[in-house]
């Protein structure tokens, strides 16, 4: 990874409005040369994976630190997943996350927190000969790590869909292939919460603004991002979820989307925010209709955007949790 990766990531942090030669913030500039001053150096691959591995790093790297989770990518004509199809429901937003926090009260969940997540995910990457782009390629990332803040993130080729969901193949790299595999020795890993966070309010609110450095005037997209880069190091427990999703009650600008069927057929209820940094993007919430759980994140373009040359309404980036199980399926 050189400076000129590092350039291209940072710039890409808000796809929605930053324009590919504005310049880098200087606080995330140092924090991403910070990171490559001690990540360890990794063994050149073939390009195709030497490229997503950095893109992988970047992108998780900042993610943890910023909350912010954006496919490095080039300006290209392309295509993206379709939006969920959500079909409306009566319940506002205070409803829908009071039934999710009663059902995370069931005891199905993890019994302790876990310094782990597991997410299937896909990032909007323009296609470098302009071509446009109908195979969308998933990445499985595993983040693990320690209590003396040792760990890895390793990155897995997932199975590509079409834009409509399907499966398809996509080629090399093929379903299970590793394409990056980051180690972190002792104290090398920095957290957004090195312990487990306490299970109240205040406490998930304190996290949320340290990673969106929102200020006072926190908004429910500004929550839902915090939440996403929480749940990008930790699997937590129903009540550790249930103060997280308070946190995104409190906050305004929350509305509901419907009910839906998520990236991986499972029952979700949407919520919807527009974080305060990202105004011409919608964030979305997945909540099991099951379990309550926090499932899902995704991104959606609200106005046309020409640097991307996406249309309002494409979706350009989603994220899932809670898929050990369907990993496990596919080894």
């Amino acid at each position: 990874m050189n400076d000129d990766d590092l350039a291209r990531a940072v710039r890409r942090l808000d796809p929605a409005q930053t324009p590919l030669d504005a310049p880098i913030p200087l606080a995330a500039e140092r924090r991403a040369r910070d990171f490559a001053r001690t990540a360890p150096r990794a063994r050149r691959r073939p390009v195709y994976a030497a490229w997503g591995s950095a893109a992988a790093v970047v992108v998780l790297v900042l993610a943890i630190v910023t909350g912010v989770l954006w496919m490095p990518s080039s300006p290209a004509s392309a295509l993206t997943p379709q939006p969920l199809a959500f079909t409306s429901i009566s319940e506002d937003a205070p409803q829908v996350i009071a039934q999710a926090q009663q059902r995370l009260t069931d005891g199905s969940g993890p019994s302790s927190p876990e310094r782990r997540s597991l997410s299937l995910g896909w990032y909007f990457s323009g296609s470098p000969d302009e071509a446009e782009a109908t195979v969308f390629r998933r990445e499985w990332i595993d983040v693990q790590w320690n209590e003396d803040l040792s760990g890895s993130v390793v990155t897995t080729a997932a199975e590509a869909t079409n834009a409509a969901g399907d499966t398809v193949p996509a080629g090399e790299p093929t379903p299970g292939t590793v394409v990056g595999d980051l180690q972190f020795v002792q104290n090398q890993f920095s957290p957004l919460s090195p312990t487990a966070p306490e299970p109240t309010v205040e406490a998930m609110r304190a996290l949320v603004l340290t990673s969106t450095g929102a200020g006072d005037q926190l908004t429910a997209g500004d929550a839902m991002l915090g939440a996403r880069a929480l749940l990008g190091e930790w699997t937590l427990t129903g009540p550790q979820q249930a103060a997280l999703l308070e946190v995104v009650a409190q906050a305004p600008g929350l509305r509901v989307v419907g009910s839906a069927f998520d990236r991986l057929g499972r029952p979700v209820v949407g919520l919807a925010a527009v974080p305060s940094g990202l105004t011409t993007s919608e964030a979305t919430l997945l909540l099991s209709a099951d379990t309550g759980r926090i499932v899902g994140f995704e991104s959606e373009l609200l106005a046309d955007n020409p640097n991307l040359k996406l249309p309002a309404g494409s979706i350009t980036d989603y994220t899932l949790w809670d898929v050990s199980d369907r990993k496990a399926n596919t080894e």
